[in-house]
């Protein structure tokens, strides 16, 4: 693999040299190397094998090494299936019944793709699977991949970052599980949902290197049929679909599972640590204790706060995830955390903390940044949970879990804890606390016995 990698950035190294010696102009040089990242034919899915020895022939479309499949609604025998020497593509031969109407079809849907790239190229357009794939796509309004696709280009027009991927996941699953059936908004019933969370249930998971697929958690199952139901919303206040399938369906019961947090004694042991000032865990140390000490900020949210959030001794910022506003007085600690931050020469709309290196226009690159940004602190937080002698997986996140549960402990009221969160309603609060319920009983029934 590693073999692979250097051949190819060597090959394409010497490419640019040869386009530079011959002159060649860029513009042309860019359609040459996008043309070569995308290649597209025919293959069989030996997985899809049928009890009469036929398997399907599929459309593999290549981009950056990366592939996508789209069925013909062919299924030959795998020696029916071969190259011919003066062919573009693949065919099948003719001891296959209806062979020129199947080799007819192949050829007609080799042409669209080929015609697409030409396209693309001619606008020197970088080839994506939704270019492609969408030549093949049914489009009636009623249908229900292609409303599917319509509402997660919504989704990503009102800037909806996380949800317009999490539909991209939804949407995967559902042409999984609808294979080559053509399904409309209409026929989706309580009997479809029913049926498509028992797929997710045993194979809505990601695809093994041997080709099978695990089920999805009930949490995960609920998620998704939840990004459906505000599909159906949607299309239901456009006038797309009249009918709620979700009116008599009954979603798998929710799994209930420990939100992980620190204990204030471990929380202590992390701030105790002896770490070289502005090494990478002593910046690590500062996030995440910045992040407890503000009831548990995202940290989304933290990498864009500047120093204009902060006004009159006060932290107010608008939540990403709910859009709402958040006002935190400046208790000491954090005090503490900023003027490690804070020079002579910053100002207002400098970031407070050096996670972002620029300003960023554009929404997706600036959440595909931050994603980066979390795995590197996250596996930083681990190093730093491994010198305090604390072996829970730490992330990012459990600063708010943690702040809850020492907000918890502290006995704070419920709409104080509620507030601190940025919840919209108390019921969330309290669903969000229930793991943290039996701990604070253990102690409440040591106190009552001992």
């Amino acid at each position: 693999m590693h073999f692979c990698v250097k051949f190819i950035a060597h090959y394409y190294g010497y490419l640019h040299i040869l386009f530079v010696l011959f002159d060649v102009p860029n513009e042309k040089y860019k359609q040459i190397i996008n043309s070569m990242s995308f290649t597209f034919g025919f293959t069989q899915l030996k997985r899809k094998k049928k009890d009469d020895g036929t398997i399907p022939i599929y459309l593999r479309v290549t981009i950056d090494r990366k592939s996508r499949y789209k069925s013909t609604g062919i299924d030959v025998k795998p020696d029916q299936f071969y190259q011919p020497k003066k062919s573009r593509h693949r065919e099948v031969r003719k001891t296959c019944d209806n062979y020129r109407t199947i080799n007819i079809q192949l050829s007609r849907i080799y042409n669209k793709v080929e015609q697409r790239r030409m396209e693309l190229i001619k606008r020197d357009e970088k080839p994506t699977f939704e270019s492609i794939l969408e030549l093949f796509e049914d489009k009636k309004t009623g249908n229900l991949i292609s409303y599917a696709k319509e509402y997660r280009k919504k989704l990503k027009e009102d800037d909806r970052y996380w949800s317009h991927r999490k539909m991209g996941v939804v949407i995967n699953n559902l042409e999984r599980y609808l294979g080559d059936r053509n399904v409309n908004l209409s026929d989706v019933d309580a009997d479809f949902l029913s049926d498509f969370q028992r797929f997710l249930l045993t194979e809505g998971g990601p695809e093994k290197k041997d080709g099978s697929r695990e089920g999805n958690s009930p949490n995960t199952v609920r998620r998704k049929l939840q990004r459906i139901k505000g599909m159906f919303n949607q299309a239901k206040q456009s006038k797309k679909n009249k009918h709620d399938p979700f009116d008599f369906f009954e979603k798998v019961k929710p799994e209930e599972v420990e939100k992980v947090k620190l204990s204030p004694k471990q929380i202590d042991d992390i701030k105790a640590l002896d770490l070289e000032k502005g090494s990478k865990l002593w910046h690590t140390r500062n996030y995440f204790m910045y992040s407890f000490y503000n009831a548990g900020i995202r940290f989304g949210d933290l990498c864009c706060l500047t120093w204009s959030n902060l006004i009159d001794g006060r932290l107010k910022y608008r939540m990403n995830k709910t859009n709402s506003l958040k006002s935190i007085k400046q208790q000491q600690p954090m005090l503490e955390i900023l003027n490690h931050y804070k020079t002579n020469d910053t100002t207002p709309s400098d970031y407070i903390f050096p996670l972002l290196e620029r300003k960023y226009e554009d929404g997706d690159t600036l959440r595909r940044e931050i994603s980066s940004k979390n795995v590197i602190v996250n596996r930083n937080l681990k190093k730093l949970a491994s010198k305090a002698g604390i072996s829970v997986n730490v992330s990012f996140h459990i600063a708010r879990h943690s702040f809850a549960n020492y907000a918890l402990k502290k006995e704070l009221d419920l709409y104080s804890i509620s507030k601190a969160l940025g919840h919209s309603n108390l019921k969330i609060t309290e669903q969000y606390l229930k793991s943290f319920d039996e701990e604070k009983l253990d102690e409440d029934m040591q106190g009552i016995f001992n």
